[in-house]
């Protein structure tokens, strides 16, 4: 995503409260709940800053040098000493991610003892993989093996950072769950939570249009808190991911 794309993003988020309301209460507080106590908390794929905006705190970075960014980084190469870091988090970024794996092993190594990895990623279930395939710009391969780097980009080059497999979480940290201590050695998975329904949805994220006005957005989502065991199975469109060192 080019510095204009992400601007554009920060103008649509200006103009839609709604938006700013399920980032903030869905995203931005599990975000916030889960991090290990600490003073350095790094996020990657920070792209358009809001998190930044709500916690100031962190060191915030994204592949693409952004004024808004402490620095630029690659996920796959930190730069950052060993046991540097209390926290890495992100949002919707290992999906994107060329070696997923590559990623985790950073993460071990920059992570002090008890250090966290805090992750919203996209989900796969009945509902949401018709969501992804038929509404979605992002790839949605349920073939993709765990070590396995995703191929190269148009014409022959390296992969865009930018395009996406959106099925990967779900297939880690799902159906290849049993495999993670000998996947990602040195962390262990500790929350795996699945939520997130009709809200961001009808907010239709950074579109300019939303179905939903932000003044009824607080009813949504107690409808999805208290009806989420009924779905969250079939139906949830994301997930909370969150590891810790060993």
């Amino acid at each position: 995503m080019s510095l204009d794309e992400l601007n554009r993003n920060r103008q649509v988020w200006q103009a839609k409260p709604v938006l700013r309301l399920v980032y903030t209460r869905e995203f931005f507080s599990r975000l916030n709940a889960h991090r290990a106590p600490g003073a350095r908390t790094l996020e990657i794929g920070g792209g358009p800053g809001f998190y930044k905006e709500v916690a100031p705190e962190i060191i915030s970075s994204d592949i693409t040098v952004c004024p808004w960014h402490d620095l630029a980084a690659n996920g796959e190469q930190l730069p950052f000493a060993t046991l540097s870091l209390d926290n890495v988090i992100g949002l919707d970024v290992v999906h994107h991610l060329n070696d997923p794996l590559a990623f985790f092993a950073e993460a071990v190594r920059v992570l002090r003892s008890a250090g966290r990895v805090v992750l919203i990623e996209p989900w796969m279930t009945p509902f949401s993989y018709l969501v992804n395939r038929c509404f979605m710009p992002e790839d949605c391969n349920l073939r993709w093996q765990p070590g396995q780097v995703i191929a190269p980009g148009k014409n022959g080059r390296d992969k865009d950072p930018f395009d996406a497999n959106s099925a990967i979480p779900y297939l880690l940290f799902g159906r290849h769950q049993r495999r993670l201590p000998q996947l990602i050695p040195g962390l262990r998975l500790v929350q795996l939570e699945r939520f997130s329904l009709f809200g961001y949805l009808l907010s239709m994220g950074f579109r300019e249009r939303s179905l939903l006005p932000a003044k009824f957005y607080p009813m949504i989502e107690r409808i999805e808190q208290t009806t989420r065991p009924l779905w969250e199975d079939v139906a949830a469109l994301k997930a909370l991911i969150v590891m810790e060192k060993v």
